[in-house]
């Protein structure tokens, strides 16, 4: 048992140090020439989704709290409006960040050992899961060397952060199962609420977590099952109910739980535009699409409603739901585009070449196919238990979704 703890321990530090010299080499490559800009010089290196999180960090810290400049008309009347596309949390840590060292690159060492967070707890979801020092091995070295991961630490993108706590909600999972105490199933739940506000995409896979609790502990416990499951949600609800209100007030009475990415995508995702395509290529739903667009604006105009992010946000599922029910061997289509889209490492929209694109290729066929031949080997061949079916479990609840709803060429 020792020995096992101890050789756990030796891998845990063996990533942790493998992760950040990697995002500390990778970002001092890239940036070191402009390392030292600060405020506005920084602001513009910043592109995409990045440099919107720096904009909202910085109205943040200029009082104008968690919103965007307005930049069409058909935005609403002055200078700004609530940034409901984002999730809070990422622009609010960059404001904490950047009212302590100034708006600069103090976030790229964070990020760095956000990252070698990860993947220790990689390790640590890896032995506690199968048992296996090459397994953890396997696991943290993937997690470490992942292109993604390692790119984004660098860069104000929240990726890192996003899955470091992810992982630390599932590890909170399996300790909660090894320890069923109703104060550890409320910290898993506080820790998926923290999460969520980050990405709310960790919504579905931590409700099907919650959901297997109860199955697998229903037998034994019948009623009782379900205390640890409640204390689960109450702890995301405590975490996220807060800014559910704060948007509440703010949209003038519309409902937005977080944010509004998950009903612009559910549009955007199943439409004519990306329906045109044919079965080999690889889904994108990131382009423009006018004819959508003209939906949603008719839309709107018949019911009489101001064009807003939410309202619009809403249009858009309203229409993508529309689209489903009308187009059902298009929507078919799309999910199977999607499905192999998802395994496609070579996504031409990400304009990959020489060293990069061998990379992401090597990456893939290392890690990613000889990791779900694995899988799918211990599925068949080795013992089951809770941890392992938990894992299974949640790669289908973060697959089903990309599937279903949109996948990013990220």
């Amino acid at each position: 048992m020792r020995h096992g703890a101890l050789a756990t321990r030796r891998i845990c530090v063996a990533v942790f140090c493998l992760t950040v010299a990697l995002t500390l080499g990778q970002g001092l490559a890239r940036y070191r020439h402009v390392l030292g800009k600060t405020g506005p010089e920084f602001v513009e290196l910043n592109q995409y989704d990045a440099l919107v999180h720096v904009t909202i960090a910085q109205r943040i810290l200029a009082g104008k709290g968690d919103t965007l400049p307005t930049t069409s008309i058909d935005g609403p009347i002055g200078d700004s409006q609530p940034a409901f596309e984002k999730a809070p949390g990422y622009p609010f840590l960059l404001a904490a960040l950047f009212r302590v060292t100034g708006v600069g690159f103090a976030f790229f060492p964070l990020q760095c050992l956000l990252g070698g967070l990860l993947s220790v707890l990689v390790v640590l979801i890896a032995t506690e899961t199968f048992g296996d020092p090459l397994v953890a091995w396997f696991a943290g070295i993937a997690a470490a060397v992942h292109p993604v991961l390692v790119n984004a630490a660098s860069q104000l993108y929240n990726e890192n952060i996003y899955f470091c706590l992810f992982f630390l909600c599932v590890w909170l999972f399996l300790r909660w199962y090894r320890n069923p105490t109703i104060p550890l199933a409320l910290l898993c739940g506080v820790c998926a609420g923290v999460t969520a506000l980050i990405r709310e995409s960790v919504l579905v896979p931590f409700a099907a977590l919650v959901l297997l609790a109860v199955v697998w502990h229903w037998r034994k416990q019948g009623i009782a099952a379900l205390q640890p499951a409640a204390a689960m949600v109450a702890g995301l609800i405590l975490v996220v109910a807060p800014w559910s209100i704060r948007n509440y007030e703010v949209s003038g009475g519309e409902f937005v739980p977080i944010s509004t990415i998950s009903l612009s995508l559910l549009g955007s995702g199943n439409n004519d535009c990306v329906a045109a395509d044919g079965w080999g290529t690889a889904f994108y739903g990131d382009s423009p699409c006018p004819s959508l667009d003209r939906q949603v604006s008719a839309l709107l105009l018949s019911e009489g409603k101001i064009s807003t992010t939410v309202t619009r946000a809403r249009a858009s599922a309203t229409l993508g739901k529309h689209w489903i029910a009308s187009h059902p061997g298009g929507y078919l289509k799309l999910c199977i585009r999607r499905a192999w889209t998802v395994f496609d490492p070579l996504h031409p929209q990400q304009h990959l070449a020489g060293v990069k694109k061998l990379v992401i290729l090597s990456y893939f066929m290392i890690f990613v196919f000889t990791g779900l031949i694995g899988a799918a080997w211990m599925a068949l061949h080795a013992r089951k238990s809770f941890p392992m079916i938990a894992l299974y479990v949640l790669i289908l609840a973060m697959y089903a979704p990309l599937v279903t709803l949109f996948v990013s060429h990220d």
